[in-house]
């Protein structure tokens, strides 16, 4: 018994730790008596994307199961293989959003109905693709202001949905690194305090939205440190 417990103390750790939702590990057994779905809606975001579809109530069913490949997986896919990735156990909902996807990317999805441990087979195949990256941020200019200190302006984005702007720096052509936030939409300044004459610094500055969605990278700005 206590290795029983044991056993069962590790898996559930192993279930918290990874994230993930023991309904959605379980396998089904495919009954193809069972109703499909084959009528779903979707709204698509840049980093998500929200379904909608009509619950099949008369058949006492348990709920719906969603399966999707990874991004831009499904057209190169030699076995077109979806991953179960939820599942609604109750069958009056209707509505799903799938988030922390990749932007500007085509996924595939399917959804089966499930009862008893069985589920039918697969409903329409939906393919979906998130919307392009926010518009990048424009007039981008910087200056040094003192021997160790550079200062960039940026025009503020005009897209609401912005939260913070993310900057990186590259010394001297090497890899970019993240050195700064700044929280704020309408906040369009930053200003590097570790800058040491001699050396050649670039920045860019990228927004970032509430969904985590992004826009493309700013134009490089350049400035030999004296």
């Amino acid at each position: 018994m206590r290795r029983l417990n044991l056993i069962l103390l590790i898996i559930i750790s192993i279930i918290l730790l990874t994230g993930c939702n023991p309904k959605t590990m379980m396998s089904y057994q495919l009954n193809d008596k069972l109703p499909k779905i084959n009528s779903v809606k979707t709204v698509v975001d840049n980093t998500a994307v929200g379904f909608e579809w009509k619950p099949i109530i008369k058949n006492r069913l348990d709920g719906v199961n969603i399966y999707r490949t990874e991004a831009n997986a499904y057209a190169n896919s030699t076995t077109k293989q979806l991953t179960k990735i939820a599942t609604i156990d109750n069958p009056f909902a209707s509505h799903f959003v799938d988030k922390g996807l990749q932007q500007n990317s085509k996924y595939t999805y399917t959804f089966t109905t499930i009862k008893d441990g069985y589920e039918s087979s697969h409903g329409k195949i939906i393919e979906i693709k998130t919307l392009p990256p926010l518009p990048k941020v424009t007039f981008f200019q910087g200056v040094q202001r003192a021997n160790h200190i550079i200062k960039m302006i940026w025009r503020p984005h005009p897209d609401k949905r912005v939260k913070f702007y993310k900057i990186d720096r590259s010394m001297n052509g090497k890899k970019w690194v993240e050195i700064g936030r700044v929280d704020n939409r309408l906040m369009a300044e930053y200003i590097d305090v570790y800058v040491n004459a001699g050396n050649k610094y670039q920045y860019r500055v990228t927004a970032v939205g509430f969904d985590g969605s992004y826009s493309i990278p700013s134009d490089i700005l350049t400035i030999n440190a004296k």
